[in-house]
């Protein structure tokens, strides 16, 4: 696993937990939970609630979703070279 790849991975789960704290504070704890088990929900929930500037998520969301992309990209690149 290269360098990027690791900041990659950390991003990704960095940015999920705070989406997922600031789930469990503006929806109670079974929408947490919720996005606990199922990481998709609070991902589509951040990107739902992008706007409010009380939840402050748009530099987490945009830091989050590239961190995919880039994942997706190098895995690609990845596989393509073996």
């Amino acid at each position: 696993m290269g360098a990027l790849q690791i900041v990659g991975t950390l991003i990704i789960w960095v940015a999920g937990i705070v989406v997922l704290v600031r789930l469990f504070q503006k929806e109670g704890v079974l929408k947490g939970i919720l996005g606990l088990i199922c990481m998709l929900y609070t991902f589509v929930w951040g990107w739902q609630r992008v706007k409010d500037p009380e939840l402050n998520l748009k530099n987490w969301m945009y830091a989050w979703t590239a961190a995919i992309v880039l994942g997706m990209i190098l895995n690609v690149i990845g596989s393509s070279g073996s």
